[in-house]
């Protein structure tokens, strides 16, 4: 798929990508090829709905064919903390020790409902742009 001209109407790319649901890893490809084209440079108007309909298309192949699963609670939790570098002495307010924090982590120990609620509080407090719910800590 070639890069489209800032003249070009919505009809016209319509015609031009025909994008239709992805059943294939060469019509997945070719989407991929296409979006990281439009990524490159400013797009119009009817570029940027298109550009929006090939992710939807493309998100919607990889959650059939690469699905990770639903993430665990101490996975989201551990990943938290190595993104935002919380030392286990952080979420003392929450576990109470260091040593229920490693458990944790390590599997051994579930969270409560109350601590989910709290991590999720510690969480969203401390770093903007985040939207955690317990459900994110919790089975």
């Amino acid at each position: 798929m070639t890069p489209t001209s800032s003249q070009q109407t919505y009809t016209d790319l319509l015609i031009q990508y025909q994008p239709k649901p992805i059943k294939t890893e060469q019509e997945y490809n070719r989407a991929l090829t296409a979006v990281e084209g439009m990524m490159s440079g400013d797009l119009t108007e009817a570029e940027t709905v298109l550009f929006e309909l090939l992710v939807l298309l493309i998100e919607n192949y990889e959650e059939c064919h690469y699905s990770m699963g639903e993430s665990k609670p101490v996975a989201t939790l551990e990943s938290l903390m190595h993104e935002f570098d919380v030392e286990p002495t952080s979420l003392l307010g929450v576990f109470g020790t260091v040593e229920i924090v490693r458990e944790v982590v390590n599997g051994q120990r579930q969270v409560s409902q109350s601590q989910a609620e709290s991590l999720a509080k510690f969480f969203n407090d401390h770093y903007s742009g985040l939207s955690l719910t317990a459900l994110d800590f919790g089975d």
